[in-house]
């Protein structure tokens, strides 16, 4: 575990001369080029230097993290047997809105997600070598202690998380969480939109435990979220006749794909073509929405916004103007700065950005 506790530059500066002297005197050159200082003398210098200075301060915080662990034990074995004890930092699973209460000498592991910390004295992330402030949010891979005189609460903030826990403890449950994602915290801004999705059915996670927030869509997953909030039609799906050269029939994506074009929801990004793995942007999910709500659903999206004050709207598609000016005026798609009006309609959008747009739409369009 290399953390860089202290300066390196004072250390530096003192290995690099020795350094230099040393491989100078090996060398039996005294007449160097001027090339020869710049692209190898120097350089081989500074990272003998540097890797022998790594190499003393890792020694010097193995032996402080070795004292610690030693003070942690010794705290540990004058801990009251009080609530529940753990005698490592085994992991073990914990659900949104669980809180721990530990007291000195008691520390925890974060292997996935992420918790909020309060405490009344010292909080110490042992990764990082340093305090952490009460109210903040503690980071996945961190190892962290509770210092003399201290009572510290850890709650679990995101949907998901796996920590371990040695010392002495109490627990309260937080009574559940509606997603079972380590990505996904109640601190985010997107977390009541993911639960939305996830508890509608409008679509998963990536697998069991992350639900990727930050990771973009594609058409092809788009084409199935669609199918969702259409209610699954199944005798629709099997009577869907279309087809594309880019999606093959054996592709996990084609019936959806299919059912989509059948409804008049897409046609594809050519002639024969849909583009099953691009990924889907903010402009073309928009016209994929209003086409849904017309096509489908047969409503009208009569409702249209002015979207002159928008800085970047040149770099929308002319076919993309329609669409855009509805699905701000319905609220679907806002701002994507904080700062300027911009509607970044080139942008790929995020899973999270999609199920902020998908829980509008339903909420309005599909009661």
């Amino acid at each position: 575990m290399k953390k860089r506790t202290i300066s390196l530059a004072l250390t530096l500066g003192l290995l690099t001369v020795l350094a230099c002297g040393a491989y100078a005197l090996s060398s039996g050159d005294s007449l160097i080029t001027l090339s020869y200082l710049k692209g190898t003398f120097f350089p081989s210098a500074v990272e003998q230097g540097e890797n022998t200075a790594e190499q003393a301060l890792q020694e010097t915080y193995d032996q402080a993290k070795d004292t610690l662990d030693s003070l942690q034990q010794s705290y540990l074995g004058q801990s009251s047997s009080t609530g529940n004890y753990s005698d490592t930092l085994r992991p073990k699973e914990w659900s949104g809105g669980d809180t721990v209460q530990l007291s000195t000498g008691s520390g925890i592991f974060m292997f996935s997600g992420t918790a909020v910390v309060t405490h009344n004295g010292a909080y110490i992330d042992v990764t990082e070598g340093s305090q952490v402030s009460s109210g903040s949010r503690l980071t996945a891979g961190h190892r962290y202690l509770v210092a003399e005189d201290t009572r510290a609460s850890v709650t679990v903030s995101s949907g998901a998380a796996q920590m371990g826990i040695q010392g002495s403890y109490t627990f309260s449950s937080g009574g559940g969480s509606p997603i079972p994602f380590y990505d996904v915290s109640s601190l985010d801004w997107f977390y009541s939109q993911v639960c939305y999705a996830y508890e509608n059915g409008l679509f998963s996670g990536v697998d069991d435990t992350h639900f990727g927030p930050y990771e973009a869509m594609d058409r092809a997953m788009l084409m199935t979220v669609l199918y969702q909030l259409a209610g699954a039609p199944e005798e629709e799906l099997k009577a869907a006749d279309a087809s594309f050269s880019d999606v093959s029939d054996s592709a996990w994506y084609a019936p959806y794909v299919r059912w989509g074009a059948s409804q008049g929801i897409t046609a594809g990004t050519g002639a024969s073509t849909f583009g099953p793995e691009e990924k889907v942007t903010r402009e073309q999910i928009v016209v994929l929405l209003r086409s849904f709500l017309c096509n489908y659903l047969e409503q009208s999206a009569q409702n249209q916004a002015d979207l002159s004050g928008y800085q970047d709207l040149d770099k929308a598609s002319a076919w993309s103007h329609e669409a855009l000016s509805w699905a701000v005026a319905e609220g679907i798609v806002s701002s994507s700065s904080s700062s300027s009006l911009t509607l970044s309609p080139q942008n790929s959008a995020t899973r999270a950005e999609v199920s902020a747009m998908l829980r509008v739409f339903s909420e309005k369009f599909c009661r």
